[in-house]
């Protein structure tokens, strides 16, 4: 889901997914950056670019593979913004976040640029996998300022880098395997509008995947809402069928 907020007129936020078999999906989320429509342009070419790329792509052999592939997509979708960057005056210096989330079975591979997150939420628990590359969580992992300072600090959003707009990508590479109930995909407009208790509420009613994606919308732009907000929800299916059959 993706919602423009009360605050902004353009929607910047892009979230797409591929379900490639039973066993297989891709998702990826983007959050443009840019003024008036460039960062709108700059998330949706590197989500389509990175979509349509799996789309094409054969069966993955190997956990290598995989990291080779997202990061090759990640820095394909990099030249293809920055090109793009320097066909108009009004597109200059526009970019994205990204984060992709590729689910084969039970394993889980994660890649991001920027700080849209990637959660897991198992046993009320929530999990941030992603590390924001920000400007406050170099502070914070200098001991400079602390995680509740951190949250209100005035250059929080700035960035180290973001598609189209970095001379060189530091792509991150994750997995995870099998238990956990959810896996969020979100853009900051979602977890600066509600803070972590907030999100553990909602996701961890016995709702159907729906309602808890209106729900989380819905209640971030009540709290929120200053920033445009996307977010991907993914649920393994494996865990909530074990747990019925207890």
């Amino acid at each position: 889901m993706s919602d423009v907020g009360n605050v902004r007129t353009i929607n910047q936020d892009y979230v797409r997914y591929y379900q490639k078999s039973k066993q297989e999906c891709l998702v990826v989320l983007c959050d443009g950056m840019g003024g008036h429509n460039a960062g709108e342009i700059a998330s949706q070419l590197t989500c389509d670019d990175i979509i349509e790329n799996y789309q094409k792509h054969d069966a993955f052999h190997s956990t290598e593979d995989i990291h080779r592939w997202m990061e090759e997509v990640i820095n394909h979708a990099h030249q293809l913004v920055m090109e793009k960057s320097h066909t108009a005056e009004e597109l200059e210096g526009m970019g994205t976040t990204v984060v992709i989330v590729l689910c084969i079975d039970d394993n889980i591979y994660i890649s991001h640029v920027g700080d849209s997150r990637a959660y897991l939420f198992n046993n009320d628990e929530l999990i941030q996998l992603t590390k924001d590359d920000t400007l406050v969580n170099v502070l914070i992992d200098s001991g400079t300022i602390s995680k509740d300072e951190a949250l209100y600090h005035p250059q929080k959003n700035i960035l180290l880098q973001a598609v189209g707009v970095s001379e060189h990508l530091d792509v991150s590479f994750m997995t995870q395997k099998g238990n956990y109930q959810y896996i969020l995909v979100c853009s900051d407009g979602l977890y600066n509008s509600l803070f972590d208790p907030q999100l553990i509420e909602i996701l961890k009613k016995d709702k159907s995947l729906e309602e808890i994606g209106k729900e989380l919308m819905d209640t971030a732009n009540t709290f929120g809402g200053r920033d445009n907000i996307g977010f991907a929800l993914i649920l393994n299916k494996g865990v909530v069928e074990n747990e019925s059959d207890k």
